[in-house]
C-alpha cells in the first residue's frame, strides 16, 4: 500500500513512517525539514514543504491509497490560539478528494468532542486548561471537516503520548474507561492498522494503554 505521512518528525509520526516500512508499505512523507527525518529506504520518499499549502500537500497524496494525519503543534503548545491541524487536514482533504484518494486517519485528542467523560472534561482538561483548550478546540473544527468531507475518515483521540514500546490497548468509541496515557508506538501501530482496514470508518474512537 502506498501512504502519505504527516508529522513524520515527530514521536508518533516517525514511529508510523517507520513501522509502516517494516510492514512492507511505501510512505511519501511531508515535512518542513527533510533532515530531520533519519530514516532512509528506497520505500521511502521525503518531500520538504508545508503541510498548508496545497501544492506541497498534493505531491505527497498523489498516489497515496491512504493518508496518515500525525501533524502536531510541538509539546504542550503554548495556550496560544491555533488552526494549524484543522488548516492542514482541510487542505489535506481538498488534495485528496482533487486525486481520488480514499482513506484518511487523524490524530485527534481526548477531550474532543466532549470525549473522555466526567474525569477528562471536568479534571484534566480544566487543570491544563490554558494550553490544552486551544489544541482541542482545533481538533473539534478538524472532526467538523472530516465529517463533512467525501473521504472515508477516522479520527483516532490520543490522551498523553509517552515514550515506550508497543502495549496492549483499551479502545472507547466515546472515551469512556480509557486510561490517561498511550505509547508512541502503540498509538502509530493503531493508526497504521487503521488506514489498511475500514473498520472503524467514519468514527472517532479513543485509546490507551
Amino acid at each position: 500500500m502506498k501512504l502519505a505521512v504527516f508529522g513524520a518528525t515527530g514521536l508518533t509520526g516517525g514511529l508510523v513512517v517507520s513501522q509502516a516500512l517494516e510492514d512492507g508499505h511505501e510512505v511519501t512523507a511531508l515535512v518542513r525539514d527533510p533532515r530531520r527525518v533519519p530514516l532512509s529506504d528506497p520505500r521511502l520518499t521525503v518531500i520538504g514543504g508545508s503541510p498548508v499549502v496545497p501544492s506541497d500537500v498534493e505531491q505527497c497524496v498523489r498516489g497515496a491509497h491512504a493518508v496518515i494525519h500525525c501533524l502536531g503543534i510541538g509539546g504542550k503548545g503554548d495556550g496560544a490560539p491555533t488552526s494549524l491541524i484543522s488548516d492542514s487536514v482541510a487542505v489535506t482533504l481538498a488534495a485528496m478528494e482533487q486525486h481520488g484518494v480514499p482513506r484518511i486517519v487523524c490524530m485527534s485528542n481526548v477531550g474532543a468532542g466532549g470525549s473522555g467523560g466526567l474525569f477528562a472534561n471536568r479534571i484534566i482538561i480544566p487543570l491544563f486548561v490554558r494550553w490544552l483548550r486551544p489544541i482541542i478546540e482545533d481538533k473539534n473544527r478538524m472532526e467538523a471537516g472530516l465529517r463533512e468531507s467525501t473521504v472515508e475518515w477516522s479520527s483516532v483521540r490520543l490522551p498523553n503520548i509517552v515514550e515506550g514500546p508497543e502495549r496492549p490497548l483499551r479502545v472507547s468509541p466515546d472515551g469512556r474507561g480509557i486510561g490517561l496515557s498511550i505509547t508512541a508506538a502503540s498509538a502509530a501501530r493503531f493508526l497504521l492498522d487503521q488506514a489498511t482496514s475500514a473498520e472503524l470508518v467514519h468514527s472517532t474512537p479513543s485509546i490507551s494503554n
